[in-house]
């Protein structure tokens, strides 16, 4: 049965003061927020939480939206969430979190119940595609320590770039979102040349902060929409998303060259620091996350092999020859 919008619901969702509601704790006369909060049980995103904080939040698929789930069971533009704040004299003012379907092919569950608009209570279950969020009111203490957690779950300590575990599911979300229309998807396959030489030269704090100077010309220089993660030691993994072979070499040559002439003179080093970058493309629709990484490593090799310092993209014809 489709739950409606009713009443006696929408005082159960509702919290004083706008979400800001302020109490002391008793112990040291500190105090503490509460905020209404989406926390993902499964997915793309698995144990992150979004504060709801905008009066509205687009919740779909689309690059446009507010909370971007790469699902291909959800719909461009999903769901939105309206956070309304009732005001009346004399009282402190209190709020309640709607939840509205925007017509998605595949629908919205609320507690296992189809739904098209409803007040949200802590505790509900929202179902789209094969995402589960919960709503809840997160106190602000809480909400910082989960956040730390996600961090630390997903990110790599050193480069605060994704970590090997979080950049391969974020290849295959991305190919699984791509394929329904036939999007071209890039890898780069990148590592540091003779990065074992380096460090037994330098030590290892020096070569710390070569992976460190590398994230950094990684986050300036691809796009929002790509990602990037630390796939190993000296190692990364770029994504791509709606990109072929000459925009993905375009791409790695422009971090090529960065990385040639950027990192030795920042660091003080008499040696240049260079990287080897291997290039796949496919369709998503008639490639699988493994191919491409197969792929990019087969043209990584190539590119060792053919003097390091240099961006090979895979094709039929490549053959692996020489050392890494």
């Amino acid at each position: 049965m489709e739950r409606e919008l009713k009443k006696d619901s929408m005082d159960a969702s509702f919290l004083p003061d706008g979400g800001r509601t302020i109490k002391s704790s008793g112990m040291f006369g500190t105090v503490s927020a509460f905020i209404p909060t989406l926390t993902f049980l499964s997915g793309p995103a698995l144990g992150k939480e979004i504060p709801i904080v905008q009066r509205q939040m687009t919740v779909g698929r689309g690059s446009d939206c507010d909370i971007i789930i790469a699902d291909p069971a959800v719909s461009r533009k999903h769901l939105q969430i309206y956070r309304r704040e009732i005001v009346k004299k004399g009282q402190s003012p209190k709020i309640k979190i709607v939840l509205c379907d925007l017509g998605s092919s595949n629908g919205t569950l609320v507690n296992y119940a189809s739904a098209r608009k409803t007040v949200l209570k802590p505790g509900d279950k929202i179902f789209l595609g094969r995402t589960i969020l919960k709503f809840d009111h997160r106190d602000v203490a809480e909400q910082s320590f989960f956040d730390e957690i996600y961090r630390l779950a997903t990110t790599d300590s050193l480069t605060s770039l994704l970590n090997k575990a979080s950049i391969t599911r974020t290849l295959s979300e991305e190919i699984a979102d791509s394929a329904r229309y036939r999007r071209w998807m890039s890898v780069i396959l990148m590592d540091i040349d003779k990065f074992k030489s380096m460090n037994d030269l330098n030590g290892h704090l020096a070569g710390d902060r070569i992976l460190q100077c590398v994230a950094n010309i990684l986050h300036s220089t691809i796009r929002k929409r790509d990602k990037a993660g630390r796939f190993g030691g000296d190692e990364f993994l770029i994504i791509l998303p709606e990109t072929g072979s000459k925009g993905a070499i375009q791409v790695a040559e422009r971090i090529r060259k960065m990385i040639e002439t950027t990192i030795s003179p920042e660091l003080g080093m008499e040696a240049a620091v260079t990287a080897s970058l291997g290039i796949a493309s496919g369709r998503a629709n008639i490639i699988s996350a493994e191919n491409l990484l197969e792929n990019a490593d087969v043209a990584l090799y190539r590119a060792k092999s053919l003097g390091r310092n240099r961006a090979e993209a895979w094709k039929k014809s490549l053959r692996v020859g020489g050392d890494r």
